[in-house]
């Protein structure tokens, strides 16, 4: 859990010691707090974002929450409204996306941080959740200042947060950004069954995780716990090329 009120510290690297002075209180500026006990932080540019969400716990059904954006240097603050909690705040190029739930759907939530802050696009994944909430689950790969494409491991609907540290994620959903908005390139799906449980000696749902994105050379990849799975893009959508287990095989004995 992570709540409590809330304050902006800035301080001059000079002022930086052996930790023996305290930080005057003139260089803590007081923010909004938000309500909820799952804060959620991230530093964007020329921004600080914040809020609350469902977090590890179980889903929490909102209608409406709060994303708090300040400008970090210049003092201005913005409210935004959103139809989902604040589960995950990363960077998209020199803006951002908000992923989080709102109890029973997935949501991605594009913010323009330009001259102000405000909500350009939205994207719903109807009947899912974050596959993994640790920040190494998200991934960006921008092809231009205002385009790219991201990847999130999803689940089942309804899961708390903290079964990605024991269930395997379903499958990881590529989303392509074109100016802030959102359109769905496909997914990369995982097969759970034809994998045999090996006691964590290969891979383990909760080792620093098994589910992720990844863009290398200009080729897309899924790692879906014991198998890593290769797609490719035609005429906008993703598909499955080549898919390859590493899981251990089974061994088995025989008397001669």
């Amino acid at each position: 859990m992570a709540a409590g009120d809330v304050a902006l510290m800035r301080v001059p690297l000079a002022s930086f010691s052996d930790g023996s002075e305290a930080v005057p209180s003139s260089s803590y500026r007081k923010l909004t707090k938000p309500e909820g006990y799952t804060f959620q932080n991230r530093f964007v540019g020329d921004y600080l974002l914040y809020g609350t969400g469902s977090g590890w716990g179980y889903l929490r059904t909102v209608d409406r929450s709060s994303l708090y954006v300040v400008h970090w240097a210049e003092g201005d603050a913005h409210e935004l409204s959103l139809a989902h909690g604040v589960d995950r705040i990363e960077a998209m190029g020199s803006d951002a996306v908000v992923v989080g739930t709102d109890g029973k759907d997935l949501h991605f939530t594009a913010v323009l941080l330009g001259e102000s802050a405000e909500v350009a696009d939205s994207y719903t994944r109807k009947g899912a959740s974050q596959g993994e909430l640790r920040s190494h689950g998200f991934f960006y790969k921008p092809d231009g200042p205002t385009s790219g494409m991201l990847g999130l491991p999803i689940s089942v609907p309804g899961r708390p947060g903290y079964r990605h540290l024991f269930d395997e994620s379903a499958s990881i959903l590529f989303l392509r950004n074109e100016l802030l908005h959102f359109q769905e390139v496909g997914e990369l799906s995982a097969q759970p069954e034809r994998a045999a449980d090996d006691a964590c000696r290969a891979s383990c749902d909760d080792w620093y995780g098994n589910a992720r994105p990844l863009f290398v050379r200009g080729r897309v990849f899924a790692l879906l716990g014991y198998e890593i799975v290769e797609g490719t893009l035609n005429e906008g959508r993703i598909r499955e090329m080549h898919r390859i287990s590493y899981a251990p095989q089974r061994l088995t004995t025989s008397r001669r």
